[in-house]
């Protein structure tokens, strides 16, 4: 897989060690689940490698960045910690010439999920949430088991779990994150 070579390449010279761990996990993670649910593993596998591949770009980089790729910082004034799902998916776009928009779309929802996700957006969203090497929290392990049994049912605990969080922290939270939570509680 000469493309997994050049992206891994290119992620280890922009991404901190952490951020890199971190992303090999989701990329394992991505890859079982999409064995698991029958679906494209190389696009799982694409998608986990890229989806945090603007997480370590400095602010005042990232305003570059998006005033080039015309996304409005001021959309996310709010929310400043999902910007890098939304430039990522840019990124991925021009820097790493992907273009099958599964792949863009599962990247740029990977940190507020939406309505109505397709299975590979699922999948990345959850995996972020569930990789190996994520530090335990109260809910983690029976969304780990979830995911291999009711893939929506553990989207909508996933994001419950993360309103509820961000309450507690006293934080603004995103429309899509507020809408997709609706969304998947009616499934459930």
């Amino acid at each position: 897989m000469d493309s997994r070579k050049k992206i891994i390449r290119k992620l280890q010279s922009t991404l901190s060690p952490r951020r890199y761990q971190h992303t090999l996990g989701v990329e394992k993670t991505a890859i079982s689940l999409a064995k698991h649910y029958k679906t494209c593993e190389e696009q799982a596998s694409t998608a986990g490698l890229l989806h945090d591949c603007a997480k370590n770009i400095p602010y005042e980089v990232m305003r570059e960045y998006c005033k080039s790729y015309k996304i409005n910082l001021s959309e996310f004034k709010d929310f400043p910690q999902i910007v890098h799902s939304f430039l990522g998916a840019e990124i991925a776009e021009k820097e790493y010439n992907i273009s099958d928009h599964n792949i863009l779309n599962a990247i740029r929802y990977h940190t507020t999920g939406r309505s109505n996700m397709t299975l590979l957006e699922k999948i990345i969203f959850l995996s972020d949430y569930i990789e190996p090497g994520r530090k335990t929290f109260e809910g983690l392990q029976e969304v780990r088991e979830m995911v291999y049994v009711d893939l929506d049912r553990a989207v909508y605990m996933t994001l419950n779990s993360t309103i509820k969080y961000l309450l507690k922290m006293d934080v603004p939270i995103h429309p899509l994150t507020i809408d997709s939570e609706k969304y998947y509680r009616q499934l459930n």
